[in-house]
């Protein structure tokens, strides 16, 4: 099961616990499988060890949470999710980067 906050429990959510930071639409969020409109938005630098790698289960520390919007393909949208999520990561002392999967993607620089 998918663990969610909503838009308006951002401000006052604890993202400590959490490896990963989703965002996902109403329909990918009730339908198992669906990965259509889902986005990693955030993923928190990580250290694994030889150990973990090599028995790969490095993916069993991954916590992710889900993040659902109204509409993924706003990019006004994604962009204040993105403004508020940030300003909990950094309050929480949090450290990753953003947009991973579309590093290679990205021509803005951000991270």
């Amino acid at each position: 099961m998918k663990t969610v906050i909503t838009l308006n429990e951002i401000a006052d959510a604890d993202l400590r616990p959490y490896t990963e930071v989703w965002l996902t639409s109403t329909t990918a969020i009730r339908e198992a499988g669906h990965s259509e409109d889902e986005l990693c938005l955030w993923r928190a630098n990580q250290v694994f060890s030889h150990d973990m790698l090599s028995e790969g289960t490095h993916g069993q520390n991954v916590m992710p949470v889900w993040l659902v919007l109204d509409d993924i393909d706003n990019p006004e949208q994604v962009l204040e999710v993105e403004t508020r999520v940030r300003e909990r990561l950094l309050a929480a002392g949090l450290e990753g980067e953003f947009y991973p999967a579309e590093e290679g993607e990205r021509t803005d620089g951000v991270k």
